[in-house]
């Protein structure tokens, strides 16, 4: 039985990231059992995987900026990991929010992964750990967030990048060549589908910077 929750980390939001990714999958596999059935069409099974890829991704997001904050004022609460080193010297995780994100701003953009790693290398010695992640996961984080405004916006923009940047020429069935179908597709050794895969590596790059 493939396994999907990756084993615990150091700080107190890798259970709730991991917990989300474990009910989505546990929804993902009914969506499956109801298609195998007859009883869920194809399309509605695609519209259903979109809508878990936005509530997986969106949690992801939410997960690099608690953890970015968290890690600044973690010396000071007992839980600092070694190789996250802060340049400054910052108590409260209001005043982090304030230095990090901006005064009167209600969120920062963190992704494509570049952005975390610049803000990374201004506030923690070295970066790390977010410049701990491999590119290749990085990449595969920034094609995650091109399907997901593939999903969430229905421009011609967002579809432009999602076949010229993830399809990217892969021969590929109609049905395959929209997020849904794309999500739901499956590839690899063992076969898994794309969900799954993308799933897996937010999952491993959350570990790496926890």
């Amino acid at each position: 039985m493939r396994r999907y929750v990756v084993a615990a980390a150091t700080n107190p939001h890798w259970d709730s990231l991991s917990s989300r990714f474990t009910r989505l999958h546990g929804t993902r596999r009914r969506v499956d059992a109801l298609v195998l059935s007859g009883q869920m069409s194809r399309l509605a099974a695609d519209q259903m995987y979109e809508a878990l890829f936005l509530s997986g991704f969106t949690a992801f997001e939410v997960f690099l900026e608690e953890v970015f904050l968290y890690l600044l004022v973690a010396p000071h609460r007992g839980h600092a990991r070694a190789d996250a080193i802060p340049r400054l010297v910052i108590r409260s995780l209001m005043v982090a929010r304030e230095v990090v994100i901006g005064p009167g701003r209600k969120y920062a953009d963190w992704l494509p992964f570049e952005r975390t790693l610049g803000r990374a290398e201004l506030f923690f010695r070295g970066g790390r750990p977010f410049s701990d992640v491999p590119k290749a996961q990085r990449d595969v984080v920034d094609s995650a967030q091109l399907i997901r405004h593939a999903i969430a916006h229905h421009s011609r923009h967002s579809e432009a990048q999602f076949l010229s940047k993830v399809v990217a020429g892969i021969p590929l069935p109609p049905r395959e060549q929209r997020p849904g179908g794309f999500l739901r597709g499956v590839t690899g050794t063992p076969p898994a589908t794309r969900f799954e895969t993308y799933a897996a590596t937010l999952q491993a790059v959350a570990k790496i910077i926890s």
